[in-house]
């Protein structure tokens, strides 16, 4: 068998295999767990191995070998705010769209499913910012930047490690006009789950929910607070007082690859790597703001570039490998493997998904993360400057 069957759970799901695929026997399905895998008709493959070829576990995508090291806020504050971090993302798709090119990124669609689309014009960004905490479908995504290559168009790709390896070792050369960004990932849960927590908080706020932010800045500036919408009512809370956001930041519910992801460590796979510069209050507090900071890791020439054409729309100062990855270990390892992930996703699909959540999804809050929540706004802004 020379066929992508051979990954098992080592499988990242970003779905380059079904694009490739000369004979179109690979389908990308969910398992089990609601995470997407592929399906080989094995009476239609003839053992090419262009999958295997083209798969970004089983190769190796091209790497960096020493970043250099930003911590950065965009200078536009408005659309700062309504980005993760220090909105970093922003100008460097605005300098490709400028350029007459196209952004990839991942958004929600109606029914809040994460998938990738294609953006060609600033209005329409705002659906690539924030983070959603669920993987992403990228099937169909890698074809259509293949295309805009060959159509001589600026492209844009952003995603997750293994997303733009993904892309990368489907493409399998270096191409002048992309530009990769990889996002520091921890993980992801699956889009199936999701699905039944969105339907759990539709229920719970008497309506569909409309909108899910996971990084809402609305309550408390640049923290881990989300915001669930259904047209009438919003519920907004700290992400460690909620089942599935908790689940999340403790690592029990990713799927399987994540656990040995390849792509925790410093050579990255992205022309630039964004993240939270978490800590930057005690390494850089002068550099704190509320409304956030980014941690810009700078991997290749071609970021380089792209990095000092907006220059003039950040403010930046520069750090240091250990600094950012202090409180960002998934840019040294992959997240550890909790016991309870064996059993984490027993029932989640069942018809019961209030007695799923209050058994596989209970939580205990630590009293620290309590009296976190206690402290008003205000005092919270002088202890972060204070700290």
């Amino acid at each position: 068998m020379n066929n992508i069957l051979q990954l098992g759970k080592s499988c990242c799901g970003c779905s380059g295999c079904e694009q490739i695929c000369p004979k179109k026997c690979i389908t990308i399905q969910p398992d089990s767990e609601g995470f997407l895998y592929p399906v080989v008709d094995e009476s239609k493959c003839v053992d090419c191995g262009l999958c295997v070829k083209h798969c970004p576990i089983m190769t190796d995508a091209k790497r960096c070998d020493e970043p250099k090291v930003y911590a950065a806020k965009y200078k536009d504050r408005t659309s700062a705010f309504k980005s993760t971090s220090g909105g970093l993302f922003i100008p460097l798709a605005k300098e490709v769209l400028a350029k007459g090119g196209v952004v990839f990124g991942c958004a929600y669609d109606e029914n809040l499913v994460a998938r990738h689309i294609a953006v060609s014009n600033e209005s329409e960004l705002y659906k690539l910012q924030s983070s959603k905490y669920v993987q992403s479908d990228t099937r169909g995504i890698y074809k259509q930047v293949k295309t805009l290559l060959a159509d001589d168009k600026y492209v844009l790709f952003s995603g997750t490690g293994c997303q733009v390896a993904g892309l990368k070792t489907f493409l399998n050369k270096d191409c002048e006009k992309l530009l990769t960004v990889d996002i520091v990932c921890h993980g992801v849960p699956s889009p199936a789950l999701f699905k039944n927590y969105v339907d759990y908080m539709g229920r719970k706020l008497g309506g569909k929910l409309t909108s899910y932010n996971f990084r809402s800045k609305e309550k408390r500036g640049w923290d881990l607070y989300y915001k669930a919408e259904n047209g009438k009512k919003s519920k907004s809370d700290y992400g460690f007082f909620d089942p599935y956001y908790s689940a999340f930041l403790y690592c029990k519910t990713y799927r399987e690859s994540c656990y040995e992801c390849k792509f925790a460590n410093k050579n990255r796979v992205g022309d630039i790597s964004l993240a939270d510069f978490w800590g930057i209050q005690k390494f850089h507090p002068d550099f704190y703001d509320e409304n956030g900071v980014s941690l810009v890791l700078v991997n290749t020439e071609k970021g380089k570039d792209y990095f000092d054409l907006i220059k003039d729309r950040l403010e930046i100062i520069e750090s240091d490998y250990e600094k950012a990855s202090a409180m960002n270990s998934n840019l040294v390892v992959a997240s550890e493997r909790p016991a309870c992930r064996d059993t984490i996703y027993d029932g989640f699909d069942g018809l019961d998904f209030d007695s799923y959540v209050k058994t596989k999804l209970a939580f205990k809050v630590n009293p620290k993360t309590k009296i976190k929540k206690m402290i008003p706004l205000g005092v919270k802004r002088v202890l972060k400057k204070l700290h």
